[in-house]
Formats: C-alpha cells, structure tokens, sequence
C-alpha cells in the first residue's frame, strides 16, 4: 500500500493553458509584433538614405563666413546642420517646457 502523503497528486492542467487568447490580445501581440519589424525597415531605410546622401556629396565646395572663407565637404555642411538644428530643436522644446510648467500652489 502506499502513502496518501508520499503519492504525487494527479497532475492538473494549468489555467493559462485552458484559457484561449482574446481576439483583442491577440491583435495587441501583433501589432507589437508589426511596429518592431516596421521600425526595422525605418532604420535600415535610414542608414541606406545616409550612406547615399554621403556618397552623392563628397564634392568640396566654398563656405564663405564674415571674415573669411574655406573649402569644405558638402555632406559635412549637411550632417553638421542637421545636427544643429536636431540640437537646438530639443533645447527650444525644453526651455518652453520648463517655462510653461505649472508649478503648483505656493
């Protein structure tokens, strides 16, 4: 004879398992599913777009300042302007944050 304590009890089929997904969760997985293979093409996409911007633009050209002028690569003067303006976008868009936030009662 054996033990009541000792013996296994019958293994139960879990929950999760008999539960059939949602036709709402199911679509939430795949759109999460389709943005991340989206936002894969849109960066491969990118990087294709940069490396022919860089390959069309390697001409030198003339860039005059006030008090004075030099030669310079095109694809510089385009990458050093997106950049600024990259930069200066995301200081704008904080300092008019900062200043328009509610500071509550005082």
């Amino acid at each position: 004879m054996s033990d009541p304590e000792t013996e296994a009890p019958p293994p139960e089929p879990e929950a999760a398992a008999l539960e059939v997904e949602s036709r709402f969760r199911r679509g939430i997985r795949y759109s999460h599913r389709t943005g991340l293979y989206v936002s894969l093409v849109v960066a491969i996409a990118t990087v294709v777009f940069l490396i022919l911007l860089i390959a069309q633009n390697t001409r030198r050209v003339k860039v005059d300042y006030v008090f004075g002028s030099t030669q310079a690569r095109l694809v510089w003067l385009v990458i050093i302007s997106a950049i600024t303006g990259w930069v200066l976008g995301i200081v704008t868009g904080f300092l008019i944050r900062r200043r328009t936030r509610w500071r509550g009662p005082t």
